[in-house]
């Protein structure tokens, strides 16, 4: 699997959470948010996540986890789970449509939010020292600029207050846990913590986690059962953000 991705994107953490829970090994592709010169061959989709898997090219974190379940060793080891369970489709939904859609305006409250969101361009390999400085000032300010344009599409009026209420619908409904479906993590569980480790190493991630004990326990106790990442590099990446 290849993964065209920005590293802090939700939706591709998503997609790498499932593919690290799964041990499925991938290698990822940072595109340049300013030129998207990685994703030219893409005709009619220029967004990310974009997966070449075994050759094929899906595009989207939620056909990329269909596509990936529909494996056979996949399906054998994720004990039938599939994105058209009801509750499971119910639980992604959410995490698409009513967490990740408030990251975002929660890490660009204003510039120096948006500055430390870019900083993890800083951490990309493929990148030289003129990409990165670009992406860093350029991508900073369109970021912050967008911030009032989101929160108007998804009627956003309080962006902090709504993120720490999603968050406790999710641990309201893991309830004594340790996850949502009980003693193991389901799908569900993944693609939370995935879209919820993109803004890790920022302030907003830590200041989530501090208000809800409840969330850092869980999202601790999904990252020790994920274990070590699935993904190739050569030589390996220490990341601080993402």
């Amino acid at each position: 699997v290849q993964l065209f991705q920005y590293e802090i994107c939700p939706f591709c953490c998503k997609v790498k959470a499932f593919m690290d829970w799964q041990k499925l090994p991938y290698s990822t592709v940072e595109v340049n948010p300013l030129s998207k010169a990685e994703i030219k061959f893409s005709e009619g989709y220029r967004k990310v996540p974009i997966a070449k898997i075994d050759g094929e090219q899906v595009n989207g974190s939620t056909e990329i986890l269909a596509k990936l379940l529909g494996k056979e060793a996949v399906a054998a080891a994720t004990a039938g789970a599939s994105t058209a369970d009801p509750e499971t489709a119910k639980w992604l939904r959410w995490c698409d449509e009513e967490l990740a859609v408030l990251l975002f305006p929660n890490i660009t409250r204003n510039f120096g939010e948006s500055w430390q969101a870019f900083r993890y361009i800083g951490e990309v390999p493929s990148f030289g020292a003129g990409t990165k400085a670009a992406n860093q000032f350029a991508g900073s300010i369109a970021m912050w600029l967008a911030n009032g344009k989101l929160k108007k599409k998804y009627n956003i009026t309080n962006e902090r207050q709504q993120l720490l209420d999603a968050v406790q619908v999710w641990i309201d409904a893991v309830g004594q846990g340790p996850f949502l479906g009980g003693q193991q993590p389901g799908l569900a569980d993944i693609a939370v913590y995935g879209v919820l480790s993109s803004i890790r190493g920022l302030a907003t991630y830590d200041e989530l986690m501090q208000a809800k004990p409840a969330l850092a326990d869980w999202s601790r106790a999904v990252r020790g059962a994920i274990g070590s990442s699935a993904r190739l590099e050569d030589p390996p990446v220490t990341r601080r953000f993402g």
